[in-house]
């Protein structure tokens, strides 16, 4: 590796045109890591504003899934209703969404990276959680189902802005070291909101009205606007009027993967269920989509795409592009044991969904503390390279354990079970973002983090379908075993998933009961079985990280200045100070052109 000699300007200086990125004196550019950053006011009131969008963010992403039923008869949706869930998630995931409904545009959150370099982060988050709020009041005030739909999708552009924002400003206001601690906070709030989600929604329909499941949100957005608005002055957008910005909008690279998650989606979603994965319109959409993804990269990477929102850059040292697959299987991973680990309660423990719900509460505690306890080691410790192998080893581990789970299973041992694959997949969730900048130079905060944000976003998609196609594939397999037609007419296809409830098992008579619970036993055998190997690959992805130290070596790799999009260098040598917080903040803010940390090409 060869060592950088010269230093770059510091804040305010104009950006070189050719050279490499080397670090500033940490004495005076940024904040040590080696003593914590003072925080004043100003931080915290932004911090508590951060952390309640986030936490609404999540709560509005299963708050709606027990009203459902009440919504779908008061707007007499009929098989519509499901659309309510699937168009706020599909506008968060990036997938276009005229592809499924009449709208003349889609959310891409990758491409909120790229506004926040070009226009700040401050307009663009309030815009963010503005829009999320005027999404609830629609859907709230909502006089019929296309009205909702259309309420819900607005949500889904504000929640991708929102979910992406939050951890780009905590960028801004921390030094690298201190960033997992406060991730982590953040992140057992979203998984709070996701697991009181159904219970609160459940409350509001049966205590107030329906309505009040949208209408929630509206105040405590407003608190949050006015928080942002008094308190959030962080000056760093680019340089050029609004005509020059727009035309550096990576427009082109942004449908083609938007395109292609939908295309993919498309095929995991429907491949089974509604037409068998043998058929040509499932082949030809999962085709066109990888093709769209090779594309993209291909594209990004061109010198036609002159500023790419997920630049290639992002991936070329060893460090980064591995926590960037670790994010991907970490989230796949999470989502794999969530939506599965219900299935088995209901299907093969012949529980309620109520109940269900109760016995998943372990996961989801172990999974909020975790992840919080995960972000705060690696501020401790200033490492995160064997905190991620031994969380992706435990991870594996426990992917491995839950293959044992059957109908005799004791409510014990699946506690047990659930804590330790929680734990595992809990403790990597905060500091992945900071493995990834780590090996970065700040003037990519924002595409790295909107890069992340999708890649988490992609894992969830995959992480539901995946495991979905596994258990339907191999329950179609196992159901000749089954002699009554009733039930195989109900179950195949894709139907074993919608079935899995105690209501339907229990409506047969015994011996055909022990038969389908055997089928469920040996399909959700299978799926824990594929898991294993994703959770082991992450391990194995671990290897390309190197155990940088945060915050005390000052090495750094060399990333060409031509490697680095032109809004984002615009956008740093022009981040002055400015939120409106005590002396002792400036060092917090001041531009850094190097984290403080060893970095290394690949």
């Amino acid at each position: 590796m060869e060592k950088a000699k010269d230093s770059l300007p510091t804040t305010g200086d104009p950006v070189p045109s050719q050279g490499t990125i080397n670090p500033v004196d940490e004495t005076g550019g940024s904040a040590s890591d080696e003593k914590k950053a003072k925080k004043g006011c100003d931080f915290w009131f932004t911090f508590s504003s951060l952390v309640l969008t986030a936490f609404l963010s999540a709560l509005e992403g299963s708050v709606v899934s027990t009203a459902l039923p009440t919504i779908a008869r008061a707007l007499e949706a009929s098989e519509n209703y499901v659309w309510v869930v699937n168009v706020y998630y599909l506008s968060k995931y990036e997938t276009w969404l005229t592809y499924l409904l009449r709208f003349s545009s889609a959310a891409f959150q990758p491409i909120y990276g790229q506004l926040a370099d070009l226009w700040g982060r401050r307009w663009l988050t309030i815009g963010a959680v503005v829009i999320f709020t005027v999404g609830s009041g629609i859907c709230g005030g909502a006089t019929s189902i296309d009205m909702l739909i259309g309420g819900r999708a607005i949500q889904g552009l504000g929640s991708a802005g929102i979910n992406m924002l939050v951890e780009l400003i905590l960028c801004d206001l921390l030094p690298l070291r201190e960033r997992g601690q406060f991730f982590g906070i953040i992140f057992m709030f979203v998984i709070l909101g996701s697991v009181i989600g159904p219970f609160l929604g459940g409350i509001l329909v049966d205590r107030v009205s329906w309505r009040w499941v949208f209408y929630i949100n509206i105040p405590f957005s407003g608190v949050c606007v006015v928080l942002l608005f008094f308190f959030l002055h962080i000056k760093n957008a680019g340089t050029g009027n609004f005509i020059d910005k727009v035309k550096r909008i990576d427009f082109f690279g942004n449908f083609l993967l938007a395109a292609s998650v939908g295309s993919c989606l498309f095929a995991l979603t429907y491949g089974d269920t509604r037409y068998p994965f043998s058929d040509t319109r499932i082949i030809v959409s999962l085709v066109l989509g990888l093709l769209g993804h090779v594309a993209f990269m291909f594209f990004e990477a061109s010198p036609w795409c002159k500023e790419p929102v997920m630049p290639m850059v992002l991936f070329k040292n060893r460090t980064s592009a591995g926590a960037y697959i670790a994010t991907f299987l970490q989230t796949l991973v999470s989502f794999w044991v969530l939506y599965f680990l219900p299935l088995y309660f209901q299907s093969t423990q012949l529980v309620s969904a109520t109940r269900s719900g109760v016995m998943l509460l372990p996961f989801s505690v172990v999974y909020a503390l975790s992840s919080l306890a995960g972000g705060a080691l690696t501020t401790k410790l200033g490492r995160f390279r064997n905190i991620h192998f031994a969380s992706f080893a435990l991870m594996t581990i426990g992917m491995g354990t839950l293959t044992i789970l059957n109908r005799s299973t004791s409510l014990a041992v699946i506690v047990v079970l659930e804590m330790i694959v929680a734990l595992a997949i809990g403790v990597p969730t905060a500091n992945l973002l900071t493995a990834i900048q780590a090996a970065l130079p700040d003037e990519l905060n924002a595409l790295s983090t909107g890069t992340f944000a999708f890649l988490r976003s992609v894992g969830t998609i995959w992480g539901v379908s995946i495991p979905a196609a596994i258990f339907n594939n191999r329950f179609d397999q196992l159901l000749p075993e089954l002699s009554d037609p009733t039930a195989v007419r109900a179950l195949q296809r894709g139907g074993a998933y919608q079935q899995a409830t105690s209501e339907f098992v229990d409506s047969f008579p015994s011996d055909v009961r022990d038969v389908i619970i055997s089928i469920y036993e040996r399909s959700l055998e299978r799926v824990w079985q594929i898991g294993i190997v994703f959770a082991g690959v992450g391990f194995l992805v671990i290897f390309l990280e190197r155990d940088l130290k945060l915050g005390t070596q000052k090495k750094t790799e060399d990333i060409e200045i031509n490697d680095i999009p032109q809004t984002a260098a615009d956008n740093s040598a022009s981040r002055p100070n400015t939120i409106n917080d005590t002396a002792s903040q400036a060092p917090i803010l001041k531009q850094r052109r190097s984290t403080n940390q060893e970095r290394e090409t690949v």
